[in-house]
């Protein structure tokens, strides 16, 4: 009889040579493997074909009892199909115990994003005093202006910038490409940062086509984690209660635009999403917005009568 031990081995050599999987991902299948041995242990059970439904469920339980989510239950109860998958092929066990177990079903989260009021706030705190504050004012208007995410953002060149449109050729997710538009407000800084900014930074003039148009105080393309870093920072003075990220930015152009009467499948093509159910999410609107069109809206909404 196999030890648990020897079957996270051998799986593990299983999910590399002939799964493929990357170092990273072998090793969070093994913690998550290791957590349902430690279980098992708990339980006093050893050997591999005793584990059935009844055993998996109480694993569940006590996934759900010591307070995990519901996205950490269902990454472990994926590893413990891929396993048993594998023990049922070598015929370790004649049955696999998650045939009849589904996955808990995920929550879904409402995007953070920043009011107008916050917006102008977010860009009050940039103070423009030298090149770096000029690049980070345009980052700033670009990622509203456009929705874009930190890695689109940090991955334009020279040559993907078309003022006289006001659009960017972005690369985007599965190498697509796709023609996205800015603001006047996005424009001007820009306009600002390529002309006074980014030629002092990089010592440059007449930079290249392919050349960054984001770069670092060392002349380099910004990094994602720079760009991350930089937004972030805007992002804490605005508020530092709630978990603003850079990716706020994208769910606040997202809501803005939603708000202002733009229709689901343009704001999918903007926000470059295959699928309109991944745009939905964005139909949220704040209560404040609905007491707003609703009292503008409904004949009764206010109280005209007075005493």
């Amino acid at each position: 009889m196999y030890s648990f031990q020897e079957l996270g081995e051998e799986f593990s050599d299983y999910l590399k040579n002939q799964k493929n999987l990357s170092k990273k991902t072998i090793l969070n299948y093994l913690i998550d493997l290791q957590h349902f041995f430690d279980f098992l242990k708990l339980v006093n059970l050893n050997d591999p074909a005793e584990i059935d439904i009844k055993i998996i469920r109480q694993y569940l339980s006590s996934l759900y009892e010591a307070g995990y989510a519901r996205s950490t239950v269902a990454r472990r109860l994926a590893c413990l199909r891929a396993f048993f998958k594998y023990l049922l092929q070598l015929k370790i066990i004649q049955t696999n115990p998650l045939t009849l177990i589904h996955a808990p079903r995920k929550t879904k989260r409402l995007p953070h994003f920043l009011y107008p009021q916050e917006i102008n706030a977010l860009f009050s705190v940039v103070e423009q005093k030298n090149a770096l504050d000029l690049r980070d004012r345009a980052l700033l208007e670009l990622l509203y202006s456009s929705g874009l995410r930190i890695g689109e953002a940090v991955q334009i060149n020279i040559g993907d910038v078309n003022f006289s449109l006001r659009s960017l050729l972005l690369k985007g997710k599965g190498k697509r490409e796709r023609i996205v538009p800015f603001g006047s407000y996005a424009a001007s800084a820009l306009e600002l940062y390529a002309a006074r900014a980014r030629p002092f930074i990089t010592g440059k003039l007449e930079p290249g086509a392919v050349d960054p148009f984001f770069v670092n105080w060392r002349g380099k393309r910004l990094s994602v984690r720079g760009a991350y870093g930089i937004v972030s920072k805007y992002l804490r003075q605005i508020d530092s209660t709630r978990n603003l990220t850079p990716h706020s930015l994208r769910h606040t152009f997202a809501t803005h635009l939603l708000e202002g009467g733009a229709d689901l499948r343009s704001v999918q093509e903007l926000l470059g999403h295959e699928r309109i159910s991944s745009t939905q999410i964005y139909t949220h609107v704040s209560g404040e917005r609905i007491k707003a069109v609703y009292e503008k809206a409904h004949p009764r909404a206010k109280n005209v009568f007075k005493d």
